[in-house]
């Protein structure tokens, strides 16, 4: 399976309703890749949860994998 990353983008929400949302850690909430699946563009989003907020892009690949997998979707 070949895997490629086009694009990452971080997802922020402030824990407290009301307050303005800032880029930090603590107001992380998921990202969203768009990444290449055997020459198909694809999208995936991933909660805080299931990606860290620090994770390069081997990282990012094996989760993509990995959920591919579970899916039975390569």
């Amino acid at each position: 399976m070949n895997i490629i990353i086009k694009s990452s983008n971080i997802q922020f929400k402030n824990p407290q309703i009301g307050q303005p949302t800032r880029a930090v850690e603590e107001h992380y909430n998921g990202r969203r890749i768009v990444a290449y699946v055997n020459d198909e563009e694809r999208m995936f989003r991933f909660k805080k949860e299931e990606m860290p907020f620090v994770c390069d892009e081997d990282e990012m690949i094996e989760l993509i994998r990995q959920r591919l997998e579970d899916n039975n979707d390569a």
